[in-house]
């Protein structure tokens, strides 16, 4: 019987680990090498995510989507830029705090957001033009019966590639925007209060 169990075991473990190698070689590996590969990559992921399981929840997108966000944007530094003024004077743990909840709200806004996305949604993005260690590349979204909205992705290059800093849209800069909302918070509270903020956004995102 003992002999047999530890056959069992033995197939059961060679399976996993198969499995696990078989699922590892079929994901799509996420290119940033580029400037006009990290805007493409985030594109296809998104229509990737959306078709692969239409009818997947925020939480299960989200699931989906966090290791895509995470490799084509530099979360932190935008995080980090957000607060510029009050940075410096903050503690490692209160930037660590901070960034982990601007993360989650930044990947669950491409969940709510992006649940529809086919491939005619986006346009290809144009050639970058690249300055020293930033680049912009402009896209768009395609919208029936109305303009296409126009994105500029703005990008800064790292050791391991290309992350997106910035995102403006028909003129209006993502990064500007928070800056201004998180200044304005800050102004009447504390790091806890925007913090708690984020936290109640991403909260309505997710639809609790």
């Amino acid at each position: 019987m003992k002999a047999r169990v530890e056959r069992f075991a033995v197939a059961l473990l060679t399976a996993l680990a198969a499995f696990v190698i078989a699922a590892a070689a079929q994901a799509a590996p996420i290119a940033i090498d580029s400037p006009e590969a990290t805007v493409a990559t985030l594109h296809q992921g998104l229509i990737d995510a959306a078709a692969k399981n239409p009818n997947a929840g925020v939480e299960e997108r989200y699931r989906a989507l966090e290791p895509l966000i995470v490799a084509t944007h530099d979360l932190a530094y935008i995080a980090e830029f957000a607060l510029r003024k009050q940075w410096p004077d903050l503690s490692a743990a209160d930037r660590e705090r901070f960034v982990a909840a601007f993360r989650r709200l930044s990947v669950m806004t491409y969940a709510s957001r992006f649940a529809k996305v086919s491939p005619q949604t986006f346009k290809p993005p144009g050639a970058p033009t690249v300055t020293g260690d930033r680049a912009r590349v402009v896209a768009a979204i395609e919208r029936q019966g109305a303009a296409d909205v126009t994105l500029e992705y703005l990008l800064q290059r790292e050791p391991d590639g290309w992350r997106i800093i910035n995102i403006i849209a028909d003129g209006v800069s993502d990064l500007a925007l928070k800056r201004a909302e998180y200044q304005r918070i800050l102004g009447a509270g504390s790091l806890d209060t925007l913090i708690a903020e984020l936290e109640q956004q991403t909260k309505r995102l997710a639809g609790g």
